[in-house]
């Protein structure tokens, strides 16, 4: 035990609670004379200052020499806030350590007054919080660019090319902008799997970067898409650049971890100033050219021709993302809940929130008609995380309601969602176990690892996490191992007309299989009529969905599949199998 602590626990009435606490803390405890610059300090001395210990700065011009000098404008900033105008003293700065390094601290206290009002001494706490500080570096690095290739993510991207146009329109000079689509990424991961998929992604990207000029600006905007800013680039120049790209990729095979894999690229591309004003109008235009190249045949370049047409659908899905964005504003966008009831009694077990968007002569507008273009666009983030505010909302005002919603592909990589999710959820494990978030089969095995730590991550809130449109896209054991998932949805295309075609009851069986391996609880969608429940009843589907239940209500009161529904009752027959034990998350 210090003096110090020694002196500080008699001041505070000689406590052993008060000792302890420090030292488990690991904080050190000051106080400031601000007449004489003395700092008392209590607490481990030799974590901040090495072996000399609080002896080391026994005054405020020391402590001032050891912060960074990057960071004395912040701390003086602060101090003269909560000096001057009664604001919190609280800041962060680097401390220099005994050997010369810098860890970073977090420095908050409040001044004690004299008699005549004015500040005498300022008393507070200092903590290391270097470990923090890393971990947030890593996370603003995964949020602004892509983990697997290292270039910027799409909104970092986005911004790149917004700067870019606005300095082309200030300075009267042209740029450009390229979608650069690996051709048939889906086929090399199914042949050869996603380790060789993640190779190519990766060797494009290389090539990518050896194309175009240090001042270009390379991104990765989704599952198998690059964009490229061409700063100073004329429309001349922007084809040359394409077909430089098209030759380099085609030219020699990508190495890969198991075999050298020959691959084309498709590429779209569009100039500014001109048809376009903005980042979200190019990106756009530059999809629509890159999927006109695909319908070429792939391995080709097409520079967005405007037409009547054209500017047709791009007015139509720019509106759509202005709608959106004024129905989130507006709290517009709402929720039509379909019932997921028992197969054992056919109760409603929770409900799965659907979007629909309010228009503003009062039409709902379902989901399908707005969520593609603003996935095109990168919204899709934004609108998720609407979305996760509107069913804590649900989740507060009733107590007993569970509720499942889906998450875009991009999402399930979004750390700044992942963040909003912990912060209304920690803490609360009594609504997190009412909570279960829908990812998607073809997005989660998009990324295996990725998506494996988010799962991890909403697990340990205790929330569950259900694999959607499962048998979409042919999930194996060990893509079921990695995920860790508590619930699979049995894709609806397997259960329509399924009594009269043989081939989905067999996959049905395969699929139940495999859940049940892994005792996973199944969901069966796009239930519709009593047969189809019945069939999937007897061979132990444990949860049904659909129109025979319920059809989607934005009175969740009002929905008949909220009880007990006679008319729409079915007994599991004699003989069928027991369901799977729930797993339940966290």
């Amino acid at each position: 035990m210090t003096p110090e602590i020694d002196q500080a626990a008699g001041e505070a009435g000689g406590n052993e609670w008060f000792r302890e606490a420090i030292e488990a803390a690991g904080d050190a405890v000051y106080d400031w004379d601000l007449a004489s610059g003395a700092i008392r300090w209590a607490g481990s001395g030799r974590a901040l200052f090495g072996d000399e210990g609080f002896a080391a700065v026994p005054s405020a011009e020391s402590l001032a020499n050891r912060i960074n000098v990057e960071d004395l404008p912040v701390r003086v900033k602060a101090l003269a806030d909560h000096f001057e105008r009664d604001l919190p003293y609280d800041c962060e700065y680097r401390l220099r350590l005994a050997d010369g390094s810098f860890c970073w601290v977090h420095d908050r206290g409040a001044k004690r007054r004299n008699g005549e009002g004015g500040p005498r001494r300022l008393v507070g706490t200092v903590r290391r919080i270097s470990e923090r500080k890393q971990n947030e570096v890593q996370i603003e690095r995964r949020v602004n660019f892509d983990e697997l290739t290292g270039h910027y993510g799409t909104a970092r991207l986005r911004d790149a090319l917004e700067f870019a146009v606005g300095y082309a329109t200030r300075y009267n000079t042209t740029g450009a902008y390229l979608v650069v689509g690996v051709d048939r990424l889906v086929q090399i991961n199914n042949s050869f799997g996603y380790d060789v998929g993640d190779a190519v992604l990766v060797g494009v990207g290389r090539r990518l970067e050896q194309c175009v000029r240090s001042t270009d600006v390379i991104g990765r905007i989704g599952a198998d898409r690059f964009g490229v800013v061409l700063n100073n680039c004329s429309p001349e120049q922007l084809t040359l650049a394409a077909e430089r790209i098209l030759n380099s990729v085609r030219g020699q095979p990508i190495m890969t971890p198991q075999t050298p894999v020959h691959v084309t690229v498709s590429v779209g591309g569009i100039g500014f100033p001109g048809v376009a004003g903005t980042a979200y109008e190019l990106m756009l235009r530059a999809e629509t050219a890159l999927k006109e190249a695909k319908q070429e045949g792939r391995d080709c370049f097409i520079a967005f021709r405007r037409s009547d047409q054209q500017e047709s659908i791009m007015r139509r899905g720019l509106t759509t993302a202005n709608q959106v964005h004024m129905a989130m504003k507006e709290n517009r966008l709402v929720f039509a809940y379909q019932p997921i009831v028992r197969s054992s009694d056919q109760r409603t077990e929770y409900f799965e929130c659907l979007l629909r968007m309010r228009e503003s002569n009062g039409d709902l507008v379902p989901a399908g008609a707005f969520i593609p273009v603003i996935e095109q666009l990168g919204l899709a983030r934004s609108v998720d995380r609407h979305v996760l505010e509107m069913a804590v909302a649900d989740l507060e005002s009733d107590p007993a309601l569970k509720l499942a919603f889906n998450i875009s592909g991009l999402t399930a990589s979004d750390r700044a969602w992942l963040r909003t999710l912990i912060a209304l959820l920690r803490g609360r494990p009594e609504m997190a176990e009412r909570v279960i978030i829908e990812v998607t089969e073809t997005a989660a095995l998009h990324d295996i690892e990725e998506t494996s730590r988010f799962i991890s991550a909403v697990r340990d809130l205790g929330c569950r996490v259900a694999l959607d449109d499962f048998g979409a896209g042919f999930t194996s054991f060990r893509h079921l191992r990695a995920l860790a998932i508590d619930i699979v949805k049995i894709d609806g295309s397997f259960v329509r007309n399924l009594v009269d075609n043989v081939d989905n009851q067999l996959f049905i069986r395969n699929l139940l299989g495999l859940a049940n391996a892994f005792n996973l609880t199944t969901v069966a969608e796009c239930v519709e009529t009593a047969d189809e429940a019945s069939f999937l009843i007897e061979e132990g589907v444990q949860y049904l969905q659909g129109y025979y239940f319920g059809r989607p209500s934005l009175d969740r009161a009002a929905n008949p599949a909220a009880g007990l529904n006679p008319a729409n009752t079915i007994a599991p027959a004699a003989g069928a199998p027991k369901s799977a034990v729930l797993r339940v998350a966290g």
